[in-house]
């Protein structure tokens, strides 16, 4: 009977034992990845996105537990956390959330077990932990998807073991002060952020402030420009940007930093760089209307695709200038220099990038109401502005930068063409203004002549307890996108909105003013007789008025800003008319089957270079950086390829022997 059990044939114990071998090769290889982070001196984190799924391995300097997940809101609560530790060679893991209204921070184990762990293993000093999960578990109630949104991500880890060796009430020692600070990825980006200083003929130019005297509290924010002439420079491509700060306490001052290029001719008495504080004719005089790099709060630069680079030509520009925007310090006075460190090649790439800024001209026209949840404003770059300017062809959209302040929490850049509302070029529903990385899209979207393009800004106002106005300065907001393009054109670098004034005093109830001293006041009706706008502003019932208010906005003409390269230019605005709504594709969760496997089948990227697991994580190769995303590989252990090979060898020993027996 016994031997009835195990009677099977020959050919299937052959095609059993090379499968079980290549599922073990597989589990063993070298794994590729696509970005690499290290949260801290003691926490590295690597991921790769395949199709649906995506693939992490956590390294930290514990033999304790660790964790990694996901937060909803900013918080702990309500979070998606996987925790895993090694015991004694044998790998625990599991599945778990942080309950909304926890008192403890504890983390609960999820009914359904989402992630799979392929590997687990510890050396000296690290427990490495690799497993994978889908981007949409459809386990709405304890996980949290991973989307094109920025994602807020919670790290932790501990230096002792879970007592009893496993998760319940009271098991993880301190799970609150394992808890790191959160941090924000795009863990979806396509982008190519490889170092283009690696590559061959490449030159660098730095374009920054000259000891900036960043202002003391209570003064308001500083907007300086430091101007430089470009000199022998001819027919280069910028192929990549990134922020150079003068030191970490000033970085923290600095909230953003735009590069323009200029047109201005060459004065007699212009003989070397010049540094100022920018007023509202500084870039108009020197008409610097085309940006030329953009760098927002949380964003490590920018690469552009291969096949794209930015012009760089003395003969076309006559100079560069940099604004930087400083935000108070409030103890001592400082001094920057600060700016953008520009990679440029003679290697000219095949198409020309250009940019192209959209949005609500920051003013005090934009009025965002207080106290509410959820406040939208919206700018427009009509069909008037992009039929004149946008070659027949139209442009190619490969990627955006978007800005707002610190209410900012949705964007989302519409397109309407002929009537029809398209998919989103770009949006974003997890807003976070102290990271505001630039983006590059998986595929391009085309903006055609006639098109009416619309910047969405969705803000949380319901800490303020006054109305908040369009402006630069860290409590006001804007409400700002950049988009980068090819092939390049300068009929059209900045496509803007602002309300218009007349449409704007109908919704505030005001229908005539009159000059009284410094500020307008209330003419008509009689019941605001004599109030000044400010202060009918602040009297203004929000709570019962706004969505009057708001109607007139959204629905009224306004006035829109086209500017070419050199021109400036008004025109009259109305709200697309939009005959059919665009339809989001169904995302609804299909039915799916929880695997509890620890085998991935997964192909390793063959083009990337090797790196040693040992010194990936020594001390001497640590380097203190938020994010760098090479394709970086990793492969294990000569201990852990040791136990692979026995374990093959002893399969191979098990299997020849029984098959020989038959």
């Amino acid at each position: 009977m016994a031997h009835q059990a195990y009677n099977v044939p020959r050919k299937k114990l052959i095609e059993i034992v090379v499968i079980v071998l290549i599922l073990i090769t597989q589990s063993h290889a070298q794994q590729a990845w696509d970005h690499i982070v290290d949260f801290d001196q003691n926490y590295q984190l690597v991921w790769t996105v395949k199709d649906s799924d995506i693939i992490f391995e956590a390294r930290v300097r514990t033999h304790g537990y660790i964790g990694f997940g996901f937060s909803r809101d900013g918080t702990i609560y309500g979070a998606d956390v996987f925790i895993g530790w090694i015991d004694d060679g044998h790998t625990f893991y599991h599945d778990c959330h942080i309950k909304t209204h926890s008192s403890t921070g504890e983390p609960v184990v999820d009914q359904s077990q989402d992630y799979v762990l392929l590997n687990g293993r510890d050396n000296g000093t690290h427990t490495i932990l690799r497993f994978r999960r889908k981007l949409n578990t459809c386990d709405e109630k304890s996980d949290v998807p991973i989307t094109n949104d920025t994602m807020n991500i919670i790290y932790l880890y501990h230096p002792e073991k879970p007592k009893r060796g496993q998760i319940k009430k009271g098991s993880l020692s301190d799970p609150v002060m394992a808890m790191q600070p959160i941090k924000s990825l795009l863990l979806l980006q396509r982008s190519q952020q490889s170092r283009s200083s690696r590559e061959l003929g490449i030159s660098t130019l730095e374009i920054r402030n000259r000891n900036a005297r960043i202002p003391v509290t209570p003064s308001k924010m500083l907007k300086w420009c430091h101007i430089h002439r470009l000199r022998n420079i001819t027919e280069n491509h910028i192929i990549r940007y990134e922020p150079v700060f003068s030191s970490p306490e000033s970085q923290k001052y600095i909230t953003s930093m735009k590069l323009y290029e200029c047109r201005s001719p060459p004065r007699s008495n212009y003989q070397s760089d010049e540094d100022e504080e920018c007023s509202d004719s500084t870039r108009a005089e020197r008409k610097c209307f085309t940006v030329v790099a953009t760098w927002s709060r949380g964003s490590e630069g920018f690469s552009f695709p291969k096949d794209v680079g930015y012009p760089l030509d003395s003969n076309s520009i006559d100079s560069l200038l940099l604004e930087v925007h400083y935000q108070p310090v409030y103890k001592k006075q400082l001094n920057d220099s600060s700016g953008i460190r520009l990679y440029h090649t003679k290697n000219r790439r095949l198409h020309d990038a250009g940019t192209l800024q959209i949005g609500i001209e920051p003013n005090f026209l934009h009025i965002i109401a207080p106290g509410f949840k959820r406040v939208i404003s919206v700018g427009h770059c009509t069909s008037n502005c992009t039929q004149k300017a946008l070659p027949a062809e139209g442009i190619n959209i490969f990627g955006v930068n978007m800005q707002t302040h610190s209410l900012g929490r949705k964007m989302k850049i519409g397109l309407v063409r002929a009537g029809e509302e398209l998919a989103p070029i770009a949006q974003e529903s997890n807003l976070n203004s102290e990271y505001l990385e630039n983006r590059v899209f998986s595929r391009v979207s085309k903006l055609m002549p006639g098109d009416h393009v619309t910047v969405e800004c969705t803000y949380n106002t319901y800490e303020r307890e006054q109305f908040t106005l369009g402006g630069d300065s860290i409590e006001e907001e804007v409400c700002s996108a950049t988009l980068m393009y090819y092939p390049r054109q300068e009929q059209l670098v900045s496509c803007n909105s602002q309300t218009n004034v007349q449409h704007l005093l109908k919704a505030l109830g005001i229908e005539k003013l009159s000059k009284s001293g410094d500020q307008p006041t209330i003419k008509i009706p009689e019941k605001y007789a004599g109030r000044t706008l400010e202060r009918h502003l602040q009297l203004y019932d929000w709570r019962n008025e706004y969505d009057a208010f708001d109607r007139i906005i959204k629905t009224a003409q306004f006035d829109g800003i086209c500017n070419s390269a050199v021109v400036s230019s008004r025109v009259s605005g109305t709200p697309a008319n939009i005959i059919k709504p665009y339809t989001a594709l169904d995302s609804s969760c299909p039915y799916h089957d929880v695997k509890t496997n620890s085998i991935y089948k997964y192909q390793p990227n063959t083009q990337s270079n090797d790196v040693d697991e040992e010194n990936s994580i020594a001390d001497s190769e640590k380097i203190k950086v938020t994010r760098h995303s090479p394709t970086y590989s990793l492969e294990l252990s000569s201990s852990s390829c040791r136990k692979a090979v026995s374990s093959l060898v002893l399969l191979l020993v098990v299997f020849s022997c029984y098959i020989g027996r038959y």
